[in-house]
């Protein structure tokens, strides 16, 4: 709805005020409401003014003497109010929400007037307070300088939830009277471009019945169009607000829109036209369209915004694909899609801008490298001296009192205090620390730490008490080494090092008590003074790190290995660190000199345009090169740099389980059934390592530097660190508590990132799949977090419900979700601990029971909640949060039935009512996947993708880590899911799941809308984890076989539907993890070989590897749309080439392994044979280039497993060329054709690679029977080249042929070559193995003379046939039968002959022979 003020202003000097000011606005709004609440309303001004003073006028007080009486008057109620001020920044105009004016206590009889600090510029207000009615005055000064230019629209109010249907509801005549004088030359009522950045609103709110749509009330409605650019007018978006008139009708506004649009035909202006006459600024209310669920009404709308343009951008959505199906008459089951087209409409066009928000000091969280006593501290001095904190003054009293009682008692009931002490020193020392009393008592409790240590003191005590003693000096010093680096510093000047490693070099010492010291020692050196120490030593003695590497190597036993190995390892992690300071330090030094023009620009505004794009390309391209020559950096320090990264990334990913110290009473051995869970968390003290040597500080110069940001080993090694950080809470909080590091490392990431897609390179790097994004939003996300627990903390309940801190951060936390990277971050960063419990407090306290029904629907902050969470479920896979938050969710879900979101989230969680995450639940589970398959992927059968995640995370191991004992738990699991017809039903879901992705996926459209394509993703992926993990479990020992061949046909499609052709040219990570998981799966099936079986052909193919072989090679030439697919799985599948690109030496079992397992493939394949040639010959004359490279990679890999495959390949090759040139009839010119080409095109590219090339050269002896065929082809094509002919098809031919001959006659594609490994090979037995016989020599020979001497060879056949002859030339072989051959013909004379007539393309040829001359004549010598 529209209405505009009906008040002109006066001219200036009528003003009671200041002649610089004039009165910019004046109104009532009105509010008729049973009950008080809070209040939003705002003001639109058409252009920049300046606001000097506001004024609220009493009740009965004359506004202002020009008016007419029924306005002159105030009408303010109540008495007394709050009122807030809120303006629209425009010096920000992509900030997301108003910055706060200031507020005014108003008194109608003391206080009216409020005035800002300084003059405000800005183009609207917003007010807010708990008022009924409210009339206003504002008085400034209009900007005549700045036009009102944005670089975004502002976003529109969401829509309210839509009422009850009431078809027969007529709107009010006056009401529908009114509307008609404010059409503005027929224009339907649609929001304008330009509009105030109204605070944040609902997002698409859920189907709840809720008051109706929200309209001030005006006054007299007249005006004078003349003067409407004067017009400074009110528009209220609160929803409470309601007409006298009458009811909102939705109805009425569409049927007065088609009305108007018939009216006049000059809607479908642009934004640009209507921002430019002044005519065009309406001050309206915004109309708000409600929810519709009517399809009718949804196509009305749709055919609305077809036609005329409503100023704001569209939105770019996932449901793209959904019309095009509509169009081919196909539509996606009934799969509820995440928002409706109504929320889509009122989605803010103005996008989440990361760039625009950085990151803060962290908030609510601790730093994770800080230690709990500097924690307690700080925690202390933020509630202040005076805050009540019994429990610190109870420990500080009792610390106190037995540090002064026992000063010289060193018996038994010293011993005792030394147990009691660790539990208080926390509380109590930094209670003492923050008072300033008792400094000395740090320095005695080092002092009796030292004592306790003390070997001599402990024999002097009783028996059993001495071993106290002892224990109790350790767990002293793990206290003390908590209390930061004041208490290491005094730890070490002390001497403790040397204490606890006479400890442990003592004899007769048990391994409990040497554990006991292994972990004070561990906990010294967690802090980098007690790892400096420990590391250099003092002068003229070895180093703690040397003395501990000298005990492991006496005979200790298993426990003392473990836990000194434990702390080896956090010595390297960090010598690597300082490594790597070192070299980034090398590295800032030789780059210092000259400008880094590499580090993305800080004050550029994200904004602006290049003016030159071109000329700054140039000019960056040039910098580069500068400082690629100026930086001096080797390539040995690039690669030192790259490994210390891989091995950073390795030591962190193993940490927790080759960093921490065992406890006391396990035992490391391989596998376990019981035990405690993992034991201390190690990341916190690698957090303080990290922070220490400034390791984003370096990562961030290794981005900024050209010579490695653009090295991809750099790029991979730094993203993997990076995102192993990001996948953890504490990593997070780690690049929070570096917030001024991490906004500089992610905005050159983002450089980097913008980089790439500027030049359209894929990259091999850190920007190859988005993560300078994820990690950007993640750590906004966990930002947005701190600052939702932040408010809890400080707000009380007494507080008004949608506070406008806490709205911002919604706001921000639900705009980040419209991008599919930001959603997977929002998701990810919520399932972490704890974070989902800040939107489920959220909602407890806006919920009916705590506010009432009408308030809980009403708050904006509730509907946040309950969309963000139904997101985070949605898209998140972490179980763990599920189980932690499930049953309060639940809960929510049932207290407020008419909440359509909180039901949908109802049936995500369904399958979790009254379930514990355990073994036992897996029946149950499996059951419910039973009970729901026929729901797939609709909105009834959501709870299957939980189900199945759930099912994963009970079911299926984690993947193994280096030093991870096995839990043999999981094969309890396993033994769980077959009781419970697991499999059965894992492959009907999948089978489920083709069928109902098949048809879309054969209209070529994607997968759907974002929610779509995330479930999809979810579901496959657990299905195929889950039956990974049984078949795994099931095949691994070659006992089973397996041979229900639904799986390998379920796979094989799922592979076509999701895998084979990826829409952006390349697949996703998501998509890469399916397709490794169904090679995986495939690849189980040839684990399942006994290997006590006699092998024979019958049961080689009946075995379980055969028959899924069998499946997948049948389903290649199936179907024309699986063709590509199913070459691509069978790719994948075979062993890659030989040799084996690794980076480390093969042991020699691993060989045999490998090479076993080579033989294992050729003879499954043999026994598929024919389906092999099939294949070769089905795709042999294909012009598809994609089903070309696929089909020569296959055969390159088959011909490289064995012998026997290879001639199979070969034979098949060669058989369709004899075949194809054997066609025609023999009195008649034999006819090459464009088959023929793609034959030898074929023929040639095999004819590269050494396994294909020796098999050609045994088939074309002839030598075997049957083979004869294959050596008389092979003198036709031969007889070919000595008479090219003028068609081009014959030329292709030739030059295909002449490339064969290259290399045919190219000694190093070999087998065996000189240099290999295997030992030391002659050059003749190396030729031997790699040239054609001498009868095919001198055919070749003979051949390649008669081309040079033909006039009609084209230059590329001349050049390939030189090049051919200086390979022979290189060895005696084959400068002998050159020679030998060329005794009739005069060598120059030839070369006379062949460039007789030059031009400027053939000088390569003239310098080849004179090179092949050269070659001849060395010969000779």
């Amino acid at each position: 709805m529209r209405r505009k003020s009906s008040f002109h202003p006066p001219p200036a000097a009528n003003m009671a005020v200041d002649s610089a000011m004039e009165l910019l606005f004046l109104d009532t709004f009105k509010h008729p409401s049973a009950e008080q609440s809070s209040h939003i309303d705002v003001v639109r001004f058409p252009c920049v003014v300046y606001i000097n003073e506001v004024r609220v006028i009493p009740p009965g007080v004359r506004a202002h003497s020009s008016l007419p009486d029924n306005r002159a008057y105030g009408e303010t109620s109540p008495h007394t109010f709050q009122l807030d001020l809120f303006f629209n920044n425009v010096s920000k105009p992509s900030a997301p929400v108003f910055d706060r004016l200031g507020s005014l206590e108003y008194d109608e009889n003391t206080s009216i007037i409020f005035r800002p600090n300084s003059k405000v510029n800005t183009d609207g207000l917003v007010l807010r307070g708990w008022y009924n009615c409210l009339t206003l005055a504002i008085y400034g000064s209009v900007d005549r300088v700045i036009s009102h230019d944005r670089d975004s629209p502002p976003p529109p109010p969401p829509p309210p939830p839509p009422p009850q249907p009431q078809p027969n509801l007529k709107r009010n005549t006056k009401h529908a009277d009114g509307e008609k004088e404010d059409q503005f030359n027929g224009s339907p009522p649609r929001t304008q471009p330009r509009g105030p950045r109204t605070p944040p609103g609902p997002p698409p709110p859920d189907d709840d019945e809720d008051d109706p749509m929200p309209l001030p009330v005006s006054g007299d409605k007249e005006e004078d169009t003349s003067h409407r650019e004067d017009y400074f007018e009110p528009i209220s978006p609160d929803r409470n607000s309601v007409p006298q008139e009458g009811q909102y009708s939705d109805e009425g506004e569409v049927e007065e829109e088609q009305q108007e649009e018939g009216d006049d035909d000059e809607d479908d202006v642009d934004v640009e036209e209507e921002e430019d006459e002044d005519e065009d600024d309406r001050h309206t209310v915004d109309s708000i369209p409600e929810e519709e669920e009517d399809d009718e009404e949804e196509e009305g709308e749709e055919d609305e915004e077809g036609e005329g343009d409503d100023g704001y951008e569209q939105i770019s959505s996932d449901e793209d694909g959904i019309a095009d199906l509509e169009r081919e008459t196909f539509k996606y089951p009934n799969f509820d899609v995440e928002y409706t087209a109504e929320d889509l409409a009122s989605v803010p066009p103005m996008t989440y801008d990361p760039y625009d928000r950085e990151l803060v000091p962290l908030l609510h969280f601790s730093c994770p490298y800080k230690t709990t006593f500097e924690i307690e501290i700080s925690r202390m001095k933020d509630q202040g001296p005076d805050k009540e904190n019994s429990g610190a003054i109870e420990a500080s009293v009792k610390l106190t009192e037995l540090l002064d009682l026992y000063q010289e008692d060193r018996g038994a009931k010293w011993v005792t205090a030394l147990e009691e002490i660790p539990s208080l020193i926390i509380k109590g020392l930094s209670y003492l620390h923050l008072k300033n009393t008792k400094q000395d008592s740090l320095d005695q409790l080092v002092d009796w730490t030292m004592q306790a240590l003390n070997l001599q003191v402990a024999l002097r005590q009783p028996i059993a008490l001495n071993v106290r003693q002892l224990k109790a000096g350790t767990k002293l010093v793990c206290s003390l080494a908590e209390c930061g680096a004041q208490g290491v510093m005094g730890l070490l000047q002390a001497g403790v090092i040397h204490g606890l490693l006479e400890l442990l070099f003592a004899d007769h010492v048990s391994s409990s008590l040497k554990l006991n010291a292994f972990k004070a020692l561990d906990s010294v050196i967690s802090m980098t003074e007690g790892m400096e120490a420990f590391l250099r030593g003092r002068q003229s003695e070895k180093s703690g790190y040397q003395k501990l590497l000298e005990l492991i190597l006496l005979d200790q036993t298993v426990r003392v290995v473990t836990a000194g190995s434990a702390i080896l390892q956090k010595c390297h992690f960090y010598e690597i660190l300082s490594e790597i300071k070192r070299l980034g330090d090398h590295l800032a030094e030789k780059t210092s000199s000259v400008p880094n023009h590499s580090e993305p620009d800080h004050d550029t505004d994200t904004g602006l345009e290049r003016t030159n794009p071109e000329y700054e390309n140039e000019v960056e391209a040039s910098m580069d090169m500068d400082l690629l020559e100026s930086s001096n950096i080797s390539e040995g320090e690039i690669e030192k740099l790259i490994n210390l990264l891989e091995e950073v990334f390795h030591l962190m990913e193993t940490a927790p389980h080759t960093m921490i110290q065992p406890p006391v009473k396990s035992f490391p051995t391989i596998a376990r059934i019981t035990g405690p869970p993992e034991r201390d968390d190690p990341y916190p003290i690698l957090f303080r390592y990290l922070h220490s040597h400034h390791f984003l500080e370096l990562v961030t110069l290794l981005l900024s530097i050209p010579v490695t940001s653009a090295h991809p080993g750099v790029l991979q090694a730094t993203k993997d660190v990076l995102k192993f950080l990001a996948q953890s809470q504490k990593g997070l909080l780690f690049f929070m508590s570096e917030y001024e590091a991490t906004n500089l490392l992610i905005r050159a990431l983002c450089h980097l990132y913008d980089q790439d897609e500027e030049e359209s390179l894929q990259s091999d790097g850190v920007i190859d799949d988005a993560f300078a994004l994820w990690l950007q939003d993640s750590t906004q996300t966990l930002q947005c977090i701190t600052e939702l627990f932040s408010h809890f903390q400080r707000c009380t309940a007494s507080e008004e419900t949608d506070h406008s801190d806490l709205l911002g951060t919604l706001h921000n936390l639900y705009l980040i979700t419209f991008n599919p990277v930001g959603r997977s971050a929002v998701g990810h960063v919520f399932s972490l601990e704890k974070n989902l419990q800040s939107l489920i407090t959220l909602m407890e306290y806006y919920s009916k029971e705590a506010l009432g029904d009408s308030k809980s629907k009403k708050s904006v902050a509730y509907n946040y909640a309950c969309i963000l969470i139904l997101v985070v479920v949605q898209s998140s896979s972490d179980v763990q949060m599920l189980e932690q938050h499930a049953a309060s969710l639940l809960k929510l879900c049932k207290a407020d039935e008419n909440n359509a979101k909180l039901q949908e989230l109802g049936k995500w969680l369904e399958p979790l009512k009254n379930l514990r995450f355990e073994i036992n639940c897996i029946p149950n589970l499996i059951e419910y996947v039973k009970q729901n398959i026929d729901n797939l992927m609709t909105p009834e059968g959501v709870g299957l993708t939980t189900a199945l995640r759930v099912l994963c995370n009970v079911a299926c191991s984690p993947p193994p880590v280096e030093g991870q004992q096995k839990d043999l738990k999981w094969n309890l699991a396993v033994i769980q899911l077959f009781s419970a017809e697991g499999m059965d039903t894992f492959i009907r879901v999948l089978q489920k799941l083709n069928s109902i992705l098949t048809q879309p996926w054969r209209l070529h459209v994607n997968m759907g809308t974002t929610l779509h394509r995330v479930t999809t993703i979810s579901m496959a992926r657990c299905t195929l984890t889950l039956l990974k993990t049984m078949l795994t479990e099931l095949l691994r020992g070659g006992s089973f076989e397996f041979k229900d061949m639904r799986v390998p046909s379920a796979l094989v499609t799922l592979h076509m539907l999701l895998c084979s052709i990826p829409l952006s040219g390349r697949l996703d990570s998501d998509e890469q993890k399916i397709q490794n998981d169904i090679i995986d799966i495939l690849l189980t099936f040839t684990q399942g070989v006994n290997e006590k079986l006699t092998i024979s052909e019958e049961t080689l193919a009946n075995n379980t590897w055969s028959l899924m072989l069998k499946e997948v090679l049948s389903s290649i030439l199936k179907v024309p749309e699986g063709f590509f697919s199913g070459l691509i799985l069978l790719s994948e599948l075979l062993p890659l080439p030989l040799p084996m690109q690794t980076t480390q030496v093969i042991e020699p079992h691993d060989i045999s392994v490998a090479l076993n397992t080579r033989k294992l493939w050729s003879m499954h394949l043999h026994v598929q044979a024919k389906l092999l040639q099939e294949i070769v010959r089905s795709f042999s004359g294909t012009t598809c280039q994609p089903i070309q490279h696929m089909l020569r990679r296959i055969c390159v890999q088959l011909c490289d497993l064995a012998s026997p495959t290879a001639l199979l390949i070969m034979r098949t090759v060669l058989d369709l060329i004899v075949e194809d040139l054997q066609s025609t009839s023999e009195d008649k010119e034999k006819q090459y054709t464009s088959q023929t080409t793609r034959l030898l095109a074929l023929l040639d590219a095999l004819a590269s690679h050494k396994a294909c090339k020796l098999a050609i050269l045994h088939l074309i002896n002839g030598t075997i029977k049957g083979d004869e065929r294959y050596a008389e082809i092979f003198q036709d094509l031969l007889a070919l080249v000595r008479s090219p002919g003028d068609s081009v098809i014959r030329q292709q031919c030739v030059e295909y042929i002449t490339s064969t001959l290259q290399s045919l006659c190219d000694q190093d594609i070999a087998l065996i070559l000189p240099n290999s490994s295997e030992g030391s090979v002659s050059e003749l037995e190396q030729l031997s193995n790699s040239l054609p016989n001498k009868e095919l020599m001198t055919s070749i020979c003979d051949c390649l003379l008669a081309m040079l001497a033909n006039s009609e060879s084209s230059y590329n056949c001349l050049l390939t046939c030189v090049r051919t002859m200086m390979f022979l030339a290189e060895h005696d072989y084959g400068l002998f039968h050159l020679k030998s051959r060329m005794a009739e013909m005069k060598l120059f004379e030839m070369i006379q002959a062949t460039c007789c007539s030059v031009s400027q393309i053939e000088i390569e040829d003239i310098t080849e022979t004179i090179h092949l001359s050269q070659c001849i004549v060395l010969g000779n010598t």
